[in-house]
This record gives C-alpha cells, sequence and structure tokens, in this order.
C-alpha cells in the first residue's frame, strides 16, 4: 500500500482529489489531504508519505518550500506538482530536481489519475533498478567478515546443515578454505591479566592477538580464523596449496601441517605475552574433520578449552594428549549429550512458533533416549531435564502454565523418575510441546480479533472525522505500523482497511438518508465528506445512484 498526501489551500480541491484517488482501480493508496504546506509538515512527522500531490502556490509556505521540507523527511518521495498556466517559472524551477512532475490544474481528474498510476510504477520500477542491487552487493562485500563468521560458527555449533557447505558458498563469502577437504581446528581463550580491564579493551586485545596469530599462519597454512564471544579465537586451517586447485593431502601433508602447528603455537603464545600482555591458552585438534563432523569436534575442543591444569596460565594442549589424560573423558560418539546450540535451536523452533521444524530437532535429539532400558541414567536425565526447563520457562513467559496442565498435567514434567521408560517421558514432552504451540496459535489469533475488533469500533465510532480513520491513526492505536496494520486487517477479515472504512460509511449513509429531515449536506457532514459533491461522488461510485436516487428509491418501496 502507498501512501498518498494531498495539499492544496483550496478545501474543495483537496477533498475532490482525495476521494477520487482512493479509489483508484488496482492501487492500494493510503490517502490523505491538507489544507496548508504547515499542517503537511505535521504529517511528515508522523508517517512516511511516498507520493505527495500538492499545489505550486500556496500562502506561506509554497509548494517549492515544501519539497525542500519533504526531501529532509523523505528523500525517496515523489512529488506532483499541480500548476497554472501562468506559473512557469515556479515548474522550471521544481523539475531540476529528481522525482518531480507536474500538471495543469485544468487537465482534469483523469490526467491526475494517469499520472499517480504512473508515478507508481515509477517507484516499483526503481525498487527492481540496477542500482538498488548494486548498493545491496556493496552493504554485503562489508558485511562479509560478519556473514563468514555467522556461517561458519553456525555450521561449528550445528544450526547450519554440513551439506550446504559448498564450493560456491565459500566463493560468495571469500573463505579461502576448500569445502571439499577436511579443516584442523584450533581454538584459543585469551585471558587477561587485569580484573578490572573494559569490553573495549578486550576487544582489542582479542583482536591484537588474532593479528599475531595471523603472522605466524600466513606462511605456510590455509587458514581462516573468526572471534567467538568475548575471550574465544577459532581457527579452520588447511595444508596449503598456493593457488592450485585443491588436491586431496594426503597423510604426510597433515602430518606437516599438525608438526608446524605444534611449534608455531608455542611462539604465538610467547608474542603474544609480549605483545599484549595477555595469556593465550590453545587446544589443537589431533586430526583433520570432514564438516559433517565438525560440529561434535567442536564440541569436543569446546570443553577442553576450559581445561586446567594447576594454577598456570597459557595452556598449549593437543587433543591427543588429553585423551590420554585420565582425568579427562572425551567420547567421540555419545548420542546422549545434546548440544547447547541444539538448546539453543529448540528455544528458538518454539519461540517462533516453527511447529514442524521444533519437532523434528526434537525427535532427532531425543532419539537415543527411547533405546535406554533404566530411567535412572544420568546423562538421559540431564538431556530430559534441558529440554524439560525450556518448555517450563516458555509457558511461565506467557503464562499458559494453567492451560497446559489442564491438557497434559504438569506434575511429571521435572520428574522423570515418575516416566514408566524413557519412551514415555520422551512422548510426554514431545506432547506438552505440541500443546504449547497449539496454545500459542490460539493466542496470537485471540490478540489478533482483539486488535481488528478494536479498530472496527473505533471506525464506527468516529466515522464522521476522516482524521481519527485514517491509517496512522489506527496503527498509533494499535500500537503497530501502518503497513503491519493493513495485513493484519486483511488477513483476520478478508477485506482491505480502507474498503471496511467505505462500506462502514455507506451504510451509515443509507441510514441517515432514511431520515427525510436531514439535508444531503447534513448527512455529508456527518460521515466526514466535508461537501455534499464529494458525498455524491463516492456514494455513486459504491451505489451506483446518488444520494438523492436512493432516497428516492425507498420512498418507491
Amino acid at each position: 500500500m502507498y501512501r498518498l498526501l494531498v495539499v492544496d489551500d483550496e478545501a474543495i480541491i483537496a477533498d475532490g482529489l482525495s476521494e477520487v484517488l482512493q479509489g483508484v482501480p488496482g492501487l492500494e493508496l493510503d490517502v490523505y489531504k491538507a489544507y496548508s504546506g504547515y499542517e503537511a509538515i505535521k504529517l511528515f512527522d508522523k508517517t512516511r508519505f511516498d507520493i505527495v500531490l500538492t499545489d505550486i502556490r500556496m500562502p506561506d509556505i509554497d509548494g517549492l518550500q515544501l519539497l525542500v521540507e519533504i526531501r529532509a523527511m523523505w528523500p525517496k518521495c515523489r512529488v506532483i506538482f499541480l500548476t497554472g498556466y501562468h506559473e512557469f517559472s515556479y515548474v522550471y524551477t521544481a523539475i531540476q530536481h529528481e522525482c518531480v512532475s507536474y500538471l495543469l490544474k485544468t487537465e482534469g481528474y483523469d490526467k491526475v489519475i494517469q499520472t499517480v498510476i504512473q508515478t507508481v510504477a515509477d517507484i516499483e520500477e526503481e525498487w527492481r533498478a540496477e542500482t538498488l542491487l548494486e548498493q545491496a552487493r556493496e552493504q554485503s562485500d562489508k558485511a562479509k567478515e560478519l556473514l563468514r563468521r555467522d556461517f561458519l560458527y553456525g555450521v561449528l555449533r550445528g544450526r547450519i546443515d554440513a551439506g550446504e557447505v559448498s564450493r560456491e558458498h565459500f566463493a560468495e563469502l571469500d573463505i579461502p578454505l576448500c569445502a571439499e577437504a577436511p579443516a584442523l581446528l584450533l581454538l584459543g581463550r585469551v585471558s587477561m591479566l587485569s580484573d578490572g580491564i573494559t569490553y573495549s579493551d578486550k576487544v582489542r586485545q582479542l583482536y591484537r592477538v588474532r593479528s599475531v596469530a595471523r603472522s605466524y599462519l600466513v606462511s605456510n597454512t590455509t587458514f581462516i580464523d573468526l572471534v567467538h564471544e568475548q575471550d574465544v579465537l577459532i581457527w579452520l586451517v588447511q595444508p596449503m596449496q598456493g593457488n592450485k586447485e585443491y588436491v586431496e593431502a594426503d597423510q604426510d601433508s597433515w602430518t606437516r601441517l599438525l608438526t608446524y602447528l605444534k611449534g608455531s603455537l608455542e611462539l604465538v603464545q610467547v608474542a603474544c605475552k609480549e605483545a599484549t600482555d595477555a595469556d593465550l591458552s590453545l587446544v589443537l585438534d589431533d586430526g583433520p574433520v570432514m564438516w559433517i563432523d565438525a560440529a561434535e569436534r567442536f564440541a569436543q575442543l569446546n570443553m577442553l578449552i576450559n581445561y586446567r591444569i594447576g594454577q598456570s596460565r597459557g595452556l598449549l594442549l593437543d587433543k591427543q594428549a588429553a585423551r590420554r589424560d585420565k582425568d579427562i573423558e572425551i567420547q567421540r560418539s555419545n548420542r546422549l549429550r545434546i548440544r547447547p546450540a541444539v538448546l539453543d535451536l529448540l528455544t528458538e523452533q518454539l519461540e517462533h512458533g516453527r511447529k514442524d521444524e521444533f519437532t523434528r530437532t526434537f525427535d532427532e535429539s531425543t532419539a537415543a533416549l527411547r533405546e535406554l532400558d533404566t530411567i535412572h541414567h544420568i546423562q538421559a536425565q540431564e538431556l530430559y531435564y534441558s529440554i524439560a526447563l525450556i518448555l517450563l520457562s516458555y509457558m511461565n513467559r506467557w503464562q499458559l502454565s494453567e492451560e497446559a496442565n489442564d491438557a497434559v498435567g504438569l506434575h511429571k514434567l521435572m520428574l522423570p523418575v515418575e516416566h514408566e521408560s524413557w519412551a514415555a517421558a520422551i512422548t510426554y514432552l514431545r506432547k506438552l510441546g505440541v500443546v504449547l504451540f497449539q496454545l500459542q496459535n490460539q493466542e496470537e489469533e485471540r490478540r489478533a480479533n482483539a486488535v481488528v475488533s478494536m479498530i472496527q469500533k473505533h471506525i464506527q465510532n468516529h466515522i464522521h472525522d476522516p482524521n481519527e480513520i485514517s491509517l496512522v491513526k489506527l496503527a498509533d492505536l494499535s500500537y503497530f505500523n501502518p503497513s503491519y496494520l493493513s495485513r493484519l486487517f486483511k488477513q483476520e477479515t478478508g477485506i482491505n482497511l480502507s474498503e471496511y472504512i467505505a462500506d462502514a460509511r455507506m451504510t451509515r449513509a443509507k441510514r441517515l438518508l432514511e431520515d427525510p429531515n436531514l439535508k444531503i449536506q447534513e448527512v455529508a457532514d456527518r460521515l466526514g465528506y466535508g461537501t455534499a459533491t464529494n458525498f455524491t461522488r463516492s456514494f455513486r461510485k459504491l451505489i451506483y445512484m446518488t444520494p438523492q436516487e436512493y432516497r428516492a428509491s425507498l420512498v418507491k418501496e
């Protein structure tokens, strides 16, 4: 829906144009009117306008001065000037600006409608124009580091399917690694010596450490690094291939890479201490990992990065050595351990109402529990409690506990041992999740109905005041933006908001016309049309007869 403002100091012109433009076939126009430049400027402060149709000569603030205000507030707004033959000097000045056109006042409503339709077409064409696409590409280039970080971290956390790892995607994000080859994982944690260090100082320190590490890795490896959280760095490393197409590295290549990294990382730690006064702890994987297994491997290394020996800082640990330490148990395949990323994903899917995705993630993450024969399995209980807490937190935030309890009963929610088996426990959690989605949908529908009912009631009570039933005013009442309110109203009622207002006016008009003592002008006033002429024009357009003819038809009946 496009927002159009008519500005003219002659009320009869402003009223007539606004009435005509509200009913242009094929266009959804939200039409406003102002009787002076000052009144128009006040509207600019409240909402965006796509098109302004304005008289070029007005007292106090003329069209050219208004154009300056429009460009300051809404630079993309198209302006159509209404002019007379004797105002060519104004027109010449106006058309020097972009997105400005003009009409002679003598050209009539059909020409106005044609010009507005063309202006809307120009706006839509500009949206599709290559210049906007080029701007989007430039912005994408500037954001590539952030996009790379989100993509790679998503893969490592299991939020992005490894099937999306491809040569084309890597090229698009300028990732220098080979998508068809495995990669070696390296994690680092920066420990600041000063407890009182500020957040901005931490960030600068972290990027200094990153710069030092790059200087040692850049000569003999192909790698990409990313910053995770406030004190963790992640490196993905492959053997250097130069400018040649990647050829699968043999075992010797990976062995040489590991040897180089183990020797170089000690120097990196020393250099970081000297250059940044920060201790860098590092955990190096013991071999390359395919992208499909990267999330599981990253979870293991993330656990090891918190491993400590004594009070010393600056740990350098490789995973192979860690597995020899009996104090650390790393299981390569533990199907009962649910990754934090999966819990985050379940939370996000529940919050956003994505039922099918939630049930699929839930089934995948709990499949192993159904195979257990004892309800007292500790790791299984951890997984159960983790999911149960997500559901409990959601119920508490949205105050759905009472309804959920009526549907499935909540006495077993935090007591897995009350279930007869893990299969029964998981079935219970799944059923509760489905119930929460149903309650969520019911609540969303209730809120939507309440908003629509409130809007309809306000329109019926203020049908006489065009300002009170404008889209901007109705959006203010509902605390939505105008575009969203228009979509919501159409979705819930099946008709456009402007159609509902027009129907409400006509329904009220028919009722008022039943009173023979009311003059047509009085009816027009009670419906906010301003003049009998505007009322007659709108009535005839929708009812296919004039108010007088309609009143006469009542007498005949």
